[in-house]
Order: structure tokens, then sequence, then C-alpha cells
């Protein structure tokens, strides 16, 4: 009885400390994240295409320049293939380490929305609630497990912002605020530079209270851009206008309409990220509604510090993206802290109704057994079985410097392409004429070719030469000419 009633008082002091809550958090997460990192294969187009450019880094020792296909890529900042470059180096070429940088900025991300709202909220559990809605975002979580790059913008980006609260009251953290904002611009480029309109506007709402020290901001604004200076001086000096033109053409690509400014779809436009959360952020939707509901009453009647905070955080990720043509919700993946927090507010409401400790703690153990139960069972999707299948095929039959010729039922299909770079070692031609794909049949009998399973079969009726295949999976070929 007695050891009964000190498990029962450790346990309620654990329980009210929010360090405990923190460990659990931490615990949890990375059972979700790390186990099954290695299953799942890699998808064909961001996911193999950063892995590839970070083991190119590798492989050359050039970690300045960015490669794709054996040519130079001037379309993206640098960091996170050298996250890429880096994780390989520490665990090998392999699809664990691929993910690797993405999963543990997804971990990061999770601590640091617990300390963000710890210190905009004296609410006890909103800063747990917060970091358990992050963690059982699905979405997120989603592509916490994908070699890309929304992720780890997002940890940057919400870095910045956890710097800048903390440079309220100790403004040395505003050097650091700016080299985290310097990391996002080396990440994300431009986009990178979001947290500062955020800072600016929470400046201008805060009025009087919250004021800077100029000389500190002055400096870390100078090291937000001293990063990212030194890469683009560094790529100008070596590839001159040619780097300026391919870079920022990408990005205005990505950003701007390439036709004429139509109202309907602007407005469209607008509408287009609310529809995306309706069909994707559940089970925290609702409660995010809420709470934003809630912070935007505060904002108008107390001008309270979370709720400013929040909901600018919030206005000035989601009303940019929703102006740029292309919208895909992973985009607003820095947002996501944002909406964790918001919708622990509702939750932290009804939480403190509960009067008996007891339920609580019932409660959150059952809650910590089906986070148990989802990371057990989760099933990663194989995404590269065709190709992982050739890949090592491929290899045995050339040279290293040989390029093998993909050809796709007359199109580029990059999915396949840049798997091929990523699990082979061998670069390769994208084909999509027929009557040139027959001619390197006939003219080059070394020459290894993979195609989808219909163009095959049609070549080898249709091209006058005998093709011997070397491995078939199901949707794809590998051959070459017979001797």
């Amino acid at each position: 009885m007695v050891t009964s009633t000190c498990f029962s008082n450790t346990l309620s002091k654990l329980f009210s400390t929010r360090w405990f809550h923190l460990l659990i958090v931490v615990i949890l997460s990375s059972i979700i994240l790390f186990p099954k990192l290695h299953k799942g294969d890699l998808s064909g187009y961001d996911d193999a295409l950063y892995a590839h450019e970070g083991k190119q880094m590798l492989i050359t020792g050039d970690w300045w320049n960015v490669r794709f296909n054996g040519d130079l890529n001037f379309e993206y900042p640098p960091l996170f293939m050298w996250l890429e470059a880096l994780s390989m180096k520490a665990f090998g070429i392999s699809d664990f380490a691929a993910k690797f940088p993405s999963a543990l900025s997804a971990l990061l991300t999770i601590i640091l929305v617990f300390y963000i709202a710890s210190e905009l909220s004296e609410e006890f559990f909103l800063p747990v609630g917060s970091a358990w809605a992050l963690m059982l975002s699905q979405y997120y979580m989603k592509y916490a497990m994908h070699a890309m790059t929304d992720v780890p913008s997002t940890f940057f980006f919400t870095l910045s912002l956890f710097l800048y609260i903390k440079g309220l009251r100790y403004p040395a953290c505003l050097i650091f605020c700016g080299l985290a904002i310097g990391l996002g611009i080396l990440t994300r480029s431009i986009l990178g530079l979001i947290p500062v309109g955020i800072i600016l506007i929470h400046q201008i709402l805060s009025g009087q209270r919250q004021r800077l020290r100029p000389g500190y901001v002055l400096s870390g604004l100078l090291a937000a851009l001293l990063l990212p200076f030194i890469w683009l001086l560094s790529q100008y000096n070596l590839h001159g206008s040619q780097f300026l033109l391919a870079h920022y053409s990408f990005i205005s690509s990505k950003m701007l309409s390439r036709g004429r400014f139509d109202i309907w779809l602007f407005t469209r436009g607008l509408l287009e990220y609310p529809w995306l959360l309706f069909r994707l952020y559940w089970p925290w939707l609702p409660l995010m509604v809420v709470g934003l509901i809630i912070q935007v009453r505060k904002m108008r009647r107390q001008g309270e510090k979370l709720a400013e905070f929040l909901v600018v955080w919030v206005a000035f990720v989601i009303l940019p993206f929703s102006l740029v043509e292309a919208k895909v919700l992973r985009y607003i993946m820095p947002v996501f802290p944002a909406f964790s927090m918001l919708s622990a507010i509702p939750i932290v409401r009804w939480l403190s109704t509960i009067r008996k400790n007891v339920y609580l703690q019932v409660g959150y153990l059952a809650l910590s057994i089906g986070v148990l139960l989802i990371a057990a069972f989760q099933r990663p999707l194989a995404r590269a079985e065709d190709m992982k299948k050739l890949a090592p095929v491929v290899d045995a039959h050339t040279e290293p410097h040989q390029r093998v010729v993909i050809y796709t039922n007359g199109g580029i299909h990059y999915g396949h392409i840049n798997q091929f770079l990523w699990y082979s070692n061998r670069f390769c031609t994208p084909a999509s004429d027929p009557d040139k794909l027959v001619e390197a049949m006939r003219s080059n009998g070394n020459t290894v070719f993979i195609a989808d399973i219909g163009s095959y079969e049609k070549l080898a009726g249709d091209a006058g030469v005998r093709l011997e295949m070397l491995m078939s999976t199901e949707t794809l070929v590998c051959f070459k000419a017979a001797d």
C-alpha cells in the first residue's frame, strides 16, 4: 500500500513538471520517426532528386556546387543537399540517410513548438498540447519521412521565430535569429525571408510593448544575409550570369503566373489552401479554427502577445502563398507549428474543466499507448520497387562512364529518371523521340536501355534490331541490342 502511494505521488510530481511531458513527446516522436525510416524507398520526384544531388556532393567531393545527372544544377540553394551529404557520410549512402535530415528536423521543430508556447503563455498544458498536436499531425509527419526540403525549411523558419521571441528579452538572440533566417534562405531561397515579414508586422502590432534594440536588429539582418550572399557571390564568380539566370528563372517560374491576370482564377486561388486544409488537415482542423477565432478576438480586445504572434504567423504564410500560382499544402508547411499551437488552445480550455488529476493521467497513458500502436503498425509505401531491382543490373552491364537511355512512352518521366540516378551509379540520357531511340539501338550495341513494357514490346517488333532483355519488372524493362 505504501509502495503504491509512493508511486502515485511520484507520478503526480512528474506529471506536474513540463520537462517530463517534453521527454515523453521526444520519445514518442522518435519512435514514430526513426525505426522504420529505412523502409518505403524514395519517391521519384523531389526525394530521389535531392538524395541524388547529395550523393553527388559526397562522391565528387565538391560541396559548393549542386549537380544533377552529371551537370551543374543552379535551381536550388545547397543547404539541404549539404545535410543529405553529411547524413550519407555518417550513415552510408542509403534511403535512411536520405530521409534522416527531414526526420531530425521534424523532431527538433516539435521541441521548438513546445518552447515557443512556453515563452508566450503561462498555461501549463499549452506547450504540451502544442507539441502533441504537431507530433500527431499526419500530413506533417508524413513529409517528415521524405527526403524533401519542406520540413527542414520549417525547422529553420520556426527556429528563427523562437529566437526572435527570446530576443525580446535577450537581445543577443536576434543575431542567432538572423543566422537561422540565413539558413532558411539557403534551404528555400527567397522564401526563407518570410520570417522577416512576420517579425516586422508583429513589431508594428506590439507598439511600444516589445521594442527591439536597433543595433541587434541590424546585426541580425546582416547575419541573415551573410551566408546566402557568400554562396550567391561564389556561384556568380564561378559561373557568371548563367547561374543568376537559371536560379531566378526557376524561382519565378514557381511563383509567377505565365498567363494574363484572371480575376476568377485569382479568387479561386485564394480559396485553394482553405480547401486543401479541409481535405487533409484532420483531425486538427476544427480545433485549429476554434483556436484561431479565440486568438483573433483576444488580439482585438487585449493585444495579447500570443494572439498577435500566432495570427500574424498564420496570415503571413498563407496569404503570400495564396498569390503564388503553384499551390500544394506542403508549400505552407511553415505554418503547421502555429496551427499546432492554435489547435492546443481549445484543448487546454477543456482540460482545465477536469478536476481530478487521475483522469488526466489515465487519458495521457491511453493516448501514449495509442501513439505506440500507430508507430508499430506503420506501413511505409514501396515507391521504387522497379528501379531498385533494375539499378544493380544496369551497374553490372555498363562501364562507369556509360550513360543509360531511358524511354517511357515518348515522355520524359522524371520519377523514373530521378530514382534511376539515386539507386544506380550511372547517369542517364532521357529519350522522347522513338525514331532517335531506334537509331541509338542500331548504332551502338553496348548501350543499355530502360523502357516501359509497352514501348519495349513495340520496339521489339518494329525496330528491326534483335533485343536482349537483361531484366523485367512489372512496369519496366532493361535491355540492350543483341550482338
